[in-house]
C-alpha cells in the first residue's frame, strides 16, 4: 500500500535557530562586557594603590579611554543585533498579516464564483485556477519569508570568522 505524500509544513526552525544564535551572540557581549567592567574596576584599584580608596584622585588615562570604548562599543553591538532580530521578526509578522488578508480575500470571493459557474467544466477550472494560485502563493510566500532569514544566518556565520 503506498502511503500518499505529506504536504510540504513551514519550517520554524531556522527562525528559532536565528533566534537562540542571537541569545548566545548576546551572551557572549554581555560576558565581555562584564570582563571589561571588571578589567575597569582592576585597572582602577591597581591605579589607586590596590586599595580601591575612593580618596585617590579619579583615572583619566588612554587605558581608561580605551577600555571604555570597549565597553561602550561591545553594549552597542549588543543592542544592535537585538534590535536587528526583533526588527526582523515584526516584519516578517507584517508580512504575513499582508499575506494571510489577500488569501482570505480570494477565499471569501470563492463561493460568489462558484455561484456564477454554469457547468461542472467551468467549475473544475475554476477550482484548478484557485489551487493553481493557492500553491503559488504559498510557495512564493514561504520564499519570501525565509530570505531574510537565510540572509540573517550568513551574517551570523560571515561574523564568526571576523
Amino acid at each position: 500500500m503506498q502511503q500518499s505524500p505529506q504536504p510540504a509544513t513551514f519550517d520554524l526552525s531556522p527562525v528559532l535557530r536565528a533566534y537562540v544564535e542571537s541569545i548566545d551572540v548576546w551572551k557572549k557581549n554581555y560576558e565581555n562586557l562584564a570582563k571589561s567592567a571588571r578589567d575597569i574596576q582592576g585597572f582602577a584599584a591597581e591605579g589607586l594603590g590596590g586599595n580601591g580608596s575612593a580618596s585617590a584622585a579619579p583615572l583619566h588615562g588612554a587605558g581608561t579611554d580605551a577600555t571604555t570604548a570597549t565597553y561602550d562599543n561591545a553594549v552597542a553591538q549588543w543592542q544592535k543585533s537585538g534590535e536587528d532580530l526583533f526588527k526582523r521578526f515584526v516584519q516578517n509578522q507584517v508580512e504575513l498579516c499582508h499575506f494571510f488578508g489577500s488569501r482570505w480575500e480570494q477565499y471569501l470571493s470563492l463561493p460568489d464564483q462558484v455561484a456564477h459557474c454554469r457547468s461542472v467544466a467551468e467549475f473544475g477550472s475554476l477550482q484548478q485556477a484557485f489551487l493553481t494560485r493557492f500553491a503559488a502563493d504559498y510557495m512564493r510566500e514561504s520564499e519570501k519569508l525565509a530570505q531574510p532569514f537565510a540572509e540573517y544566518m550568513a551574517s551570523l556565520g560571515n561574523n564568526r570568522h571576523v
